[in-house]
């Protein structure tokens, strides 16, 4: 191609059509992040918690819906661009609108695995347009991915992290409906501008390491860059603040891509930020310092992702596009390997540890950048200011700001927009007065609240707050908490639940990373005495717990010691446990008025169960009568695993075991006198 047809397109094109193609991939980036989402959960959460079902299976699922996309190449072949465009990318708004509304897990799984096929033939499809120049790369198609990202974001972070693909309110389906309707006109009124032909462009071998760093690139935005759930957990701050710089962030990516126009700066900061980018995924990294790497780390992300966009429609050839069929079916098989090997560390003994998996993917995608910008690379025309194959901004002698160009900003005015959002969020939907009620009880409540998800593999956290509230809980154990896991929904149960709650007194302690985990909210003051991990030999999954004190003023009931746990769940594996029962008695310590909660995954009569009761604890539902009455009945074998322990000195009454199906576990609430 010549370096003309790599200029900007015409003033009035780009007032129309392009400005039609941007909202088209913002929608359909946004839909499709949401679809991808569903299917990682469902995964999961559904499929992997069915009886027979190992990991092994999960990942025979995820592969083939990835490998399927090559044979799903034929499309290209034997259907013309126009009706193809009105397919693939109608079939993608209504597969969101599906899982919307369908509450059959296997369904709405294969709708997910359906709608993630025809999401990755949406970006081949819009690559094939970029290659043949009918929209450009960086005033309508990179500066929409952007923009879709930063929208999946805003709206994650305006329904608290609780993903509204997960929601059945009339307003959020409202909303989608109404989004799915602009997207369907938009694509009907833009298909008329398609060519009626089977000439689609394939790109050059180069799209082998350029297209296909793509999905890796998904997933570290999810996991890190986007993840409102994993930044409120990692810095401490509220979901308000955690949204507000991401969109910051995005913001200012995008703000910084106006830099490609700066020929000798491609090179420089290619190479600092494929350095950066790196170093961004570095593990064990809080507070302010997490800050920093959010913001270079997606600075430097989303330029690499420029750089290797520009190389992927570089060279073009008009053929059937196997190339990029190809290229993109490696790249969903390049995000399989990394997600699974990530998310199944926790899971089976693996020789890699999970936070190597980032800084893998990180290291892919610079090294691929590395060699997008320099393979071809003329130094000499570079230096000369000659070399121009980048779609960039308009160098013409009207000047980079000039009243002409202004259009061309367009796209972060409308990023600057999303900051509403935040500061909608700090307005208070209601202003509850507190009430001071005299109490000679409080009661205690254990949960193991998988991540949110109900039995039927759908996260439901109404449900679970319902459950709390229909216990009248006022100090709970949760177990299981997921603060921004990817195939956990990315949400942030942990603040979603004590903002539902109003739960004002709360501490989260993390296990094996530091978003996942047990926590204990409380209407009550939380001292904490001290929290930790406990012994691991060689499982896949580190456990932990929390000590707090509860100061229950307002109450004639003496303050008392809580403990809460989640010991490892191996049946065979006994001898790990007794291991974490006498590390959680060592810091127990001996102290008076204490209750221990936990999913302890061992029944009456196992070792570590007759450690407990040596130590002088009494089984809350034994002592009350209720040690019939189990808390894992959903899948065999079944067994009461949950347990409050109470030391001899607290006066107990009221257990109750609520039946419910709003987790895989049932939960245990009981009076402390």
């Amino acid at each position: 191609m010549n370096n003309h047809q790599y200029k900007i397109l015409n003033s009035s094109i780009f007032a129309n059509k392009s400005w039609h193609y941007f909202i088209i991939i913002v929608l359909n980036t946004l839909f499709g992040l949401q679809i991808l989402s569903s299917f990682f959960s469902l995964l999961v959460n559904f499929l992997r918690e069915r009886p027979a079902v190992g990991l092994f299976q999960v990942a025979i699922y995820a592969l083939v819906t990835f490998l399927l996309v090559l044979p799903a190449g034929f499309l290209f072949r034997v259907i013309n661009k126009r009706t193809l465009f009105m397919v693939i990318f109608i079939s993608v708004s209504v597969a969101r609108l599906f899982i919307q509304v369908c509450r059959w897990a296997p369904l709405s799984l294969a709708v997910s695995a359906l709608g993630t096929i025809l999401w990755m033939l949406s970006f081949i499809f819009i690559i094939s347009l970029a290659q043949q120049r009918k929209i450009q790369l960086f005033f309508t198609f990179f500066p929409a991915l952007v923009f879709g990202f930063a929208l999946f974001s805003a709206l994650n972070g305006l329904f608290g992290t609780w993903d509204m693909v997960w929601r059945l309110s009339h307003e959020v389906f409202l909303a989608l409906i109404t989004l799915v309707a602009i997207q369907a006109a938009l694509i009907f009124y833009t298909a008329k501008n398609i060519e009626n032909d089977k000439n689609y462009p394939d790109g050059s071998g180069a799209v082998f390491y350029s297209i296909a760093a793509y999905l890796p690139f998904v997933f570290l935005q999810l996991y890190q860059f986007q993840n409102i759930a994993a930044f409120n957990a990692i810095t401490g701050s509220n979901t308000n603040l955690s949204l507000f710089i991401i969109v910051l962030s995005n913001t200012l990516a995008l703000v910084f891509a106006y830099f490609i126009e700066k020929k000798i700066l491609r090179v420089v900061l290619t190479v600092v930020f494929a350095v950066l980018f790196v170093l961004s995924f570095l593990p064990q990294i809080t507070g302010i310092a997490y800050i920093l790497q959010v913001l270079s780390g997606n600075i430097a992300g989303w330029w690499l992702l420029l750089i290797l966009l520009n190389r992927a429609i570089s060279r073009t050839s008009l053929k059937t596009p196997w190339k990029n069929t190809s290229a993109f079916t490696l790249s969903g098989i390049l995000l399989f390997v990394f997600a699974f090997i990530y998310y199944g560390s926790y899971d089976m003994a693996l020789p890699l540890k999970s936070w190597m998996i980032p800084i893998a993917a990180a290291v892919l995608i610079s090294v691929f950048s590395l060699a997008s910008i320099f393979n071809g690379l003329s130094f000499r025309k570079l230096m000369a200011g000659r070399q121009n194959t980048y779609g960039s901004p308009d160098q013409s002698s009207a000047g980079f700001l000039s009243k002409k160009n202004l259009s061309k900003y367009l796209s972060v005015v409308l990023m600057l927009s999303l900051f509403i959002i935040p500061a909608i969020l700090i307005i208070p939907l209601e202003n509850k007065a507190e009430t001071f009620v005299y109490k000679d009880s409080v009661r205690v409540m254990h949960y193991n609240i998988h991540q949110g998800f109900n039995i039927d593999g759908y996260q439901d956290l109404e449900s679970i707050a319902r459950v709390i509230e229909k216990n009248d809980a006022d100090i709970i154990c949760l177990n299981e908490v997921s603060r921004g896991w990817i195939i956990n929904g990315s949400a942030d149960v942990y603040a979603w639940l004590k903002s539902r709650l109003g739960m004002h007194y709360s501490i989260f302690m993390p296990a094996s990373d530091l978003i996942w985990g047990n926590a204990i909210l409380s209407k009550y003051p939380l001292n904490l005495i001290k929290s930790g991990f406990l012994p691991r030999m060689d499982a896949p999954l580190q456990r932990s717990y929390i000590y707090a004190n509860v100061n229950l003023y307002g109450t004639s009931v003496e303050n008392i010691n809580i403990m809460g746990t989640h010991l490892h769940h191996i049946e065979g594996e006994s001898e790990k446990r007794q291991a974490q029962v006498k590390a959680l008695l060592e810091e127990w310590g001996g102290s008076g008025r204490t209750v221990i909660c936990g999913d302890f995954n061992a029944v009456t009569g196992d070792k570590e169960i007759d450690m407990i009761k040596e130590a002088g604890f009494i089984d809350s539902q034994f002592a009350l009568g209720k040690q019939d009455e189990f808390t894992w009945i959903f899948y065999e074998p079944y067994g009461r695993i949950d347990y409050i322990w109470v030391t001899p000195d607290i006066d107990i009454s009221g257990l109750n075991v609520t039946y419910s199906r709003a987790s895989d576990h049932l939960p245990i609430s009981l009076e402390v006198n």
